[in-house]
């Protein structure tokens, strides 16, 4: 057990240390009481000495206290979560120093923090906040407690196990509201679902003939075995597919806003799958240009996003170029069932080509839709005043790699695929909302 001196015996020490001047006083002043005084300020050394260990034996005998920490199961990515210590005090009445080996992502928490227990106390809880900072698996490793002796001459370390590993997802909430906003608007007066195309209908019921009903849809069998009319009933088809192909190269590691531009999209990934499994749609999702690409399944109903969030709540950008192409190769030989798929990256002008084989490939079977995010600078430097020569060159880039995003903008609608262009901040509902008119105008 790691030990270290106390307030206490650190004073006594420097007291006995100012008392060693008496013999050399002694010795100038009275030669006679030179001796005994040395002989006194040893002994009481020796006192000291023995003081010390004594206490520092009894320190060691000491149990150690029981502790635990709650914390929450899951956490989430930049959001501040209530860890509790609860410590097993016996009702003493000292003063101990509490740590916790919690994820070192977060300096901000407050500890290790010293406590003054009160007698008569038996159970104390320590409650500090944890703010993870990114996504993935976080290990909490053990309580540590320094611990004073009985004469409060030494401070003893304990740990106490308590590792426990929890997973953190990315921040849901942005994303609910997101998909709130999304339903607003769906829901709004006037709007009006078209006819799906491609499977159409599926049978739903039969029911009891109603005025209205077309005769084509009678069921002459069931007529004719309960002696009345009974049409077949029918509904739009559930069962259509979405797929997020989310690029996972280098260049959706740059930082925006706290996050990454990965963690944006990938919120926009959960944010359209949430929004394809409430409407009965399927959801799947791919990872490319990753160190481990990654393949999800589609799942249906709305608790199938949960398959999502472990699937995908802890990995990374890798530092590779992002590659379309092959990527479309990969999805177009595993999926031949005709879906909605989403492409969403950080498009490059340098992309054009790549990216126009993909979504030509893609394209042969599949409704494409790319999500390209913009830098929030790249939009704010578009409405900055001019005052030097740097401001102006600085611009004219600016604007010449502007005109080539959208040209190659303009070569993707034509190749066929939807484009969503927005910011970070605001792809997640822009990316809902386009998924929402494709199903209004019956495209998917």
């Amino acid at each position: 057990m790691p030990v270290r001196p106390g307030t206490r015996l650190i004073r006594a020490l420097l007291g006995w240390a100012a008392l060693g001047a008496l013999p050399l006083l002694a010795r100038a002043w009275a030669p006679a009481l030179a001796m005994p005084a040395l002989l006194a300020w040893a002994l009481l050394g020796g006192l000291l000495v023995f003081w010390a260990l004594d206490d520092l034996r009894r320190l060691r005998r000491r149990p150690t206290p029981r502790a635990e920490r709650r914390l929450p199961a899951a956490l989430a990515v930049g959001v501040p979560h209530a860890v509790t210590l609860t410590l097993d005090t016996g009702g003493v009445a000292e003063r101990w120093l509490v740590a916790d080996h919690h994820p070192a992502d977060d300096t901000d928490t407050g500890l290790p923090r010293t406590l003054t227990l009160t007698p008569g106390h038996e159970r104390v809880a320590v409650t500090y906040p944890y703010r993870p900072s990114r996504r993935g698996p976080v290990t909490f490793g053990p309580i540590e407690l320094w611990l004073p002796s009985p004469r409060r001459l030494w401070e003893g370390r304990r740990r106490i196990d308590a590792e426990r590993r929890v997973p953190v997802y990315p921040d849901f909430s942005p994303i609910s509201r997101a998909a709130l906003a999304v339903d607003k608007s769906r829901n709004r007066f006037g709007t009006r679902v078209q006819p799906r195309q491609g499977e159409g209908l599926e049978f739903h019921e039969l029911r009891d003939y109603q005025p209205g009903d077309s005769p084509r849809r009678i069921d002459w069998k069931a007529t004719a075995r309960r002696r009345r009319l009974i049409t077949r009933h029918f509904q739009d088809e559930q069962n259509q597919t979405v797929w997020v192909l989310l690029d996972g190269g280098r260049r959706m590691a740059l930082p925006v806003g706290g996050l990454t531009a990965f963690d944006h999209g990938l919120n926009a990934a959960l944010l359209l799958a949430w929004s394809a499994l409430r409407q009965g749609d399927r959801a799947g999702a791919m990872l490319f240009s990753a160190e481990q690409p990654r393949w999800l399944d589609p799942v249906h109903g709305q608790h199938g996003i949960q398959n999502l969030l472990q699937g995908f709540y802890d990995v990374h950008p890798a530092d590779r170029a992002s590659d379309f192409s092959q990527a479309a190769r990969h999805f177009h030989g595993r999926w031949p069932r005709r879906s909605l798929v989403v492409i969403i990256s950080r498009v490059q002008p340098e992309d054009g080509d790549d990216l126009l084989t993909a979504v030509r490939l893609l394209g042969q079977r599949h409704l494409v839709m790319v999500a390209d995010m913009a830098l929030p600078e790249q939009e704010a430097l578009r409405r900055t005043e001019v005052d030097d020569l740097d401001d102006a060159l600085r611009l004219a880039a600016d604007a010449r790699e502007h005109q080539e995003r959208r040209d190659l903008h303009i070569r993707l609608r034509h190749a066929g695929a939807h484009l969503v262009a927005a910011t970070p901040a605001t792809l997640a509902e822009r990316l809902g909302q386009a998924y929402q008119q494709l199903k209004r105008a019956g495209r998917l």
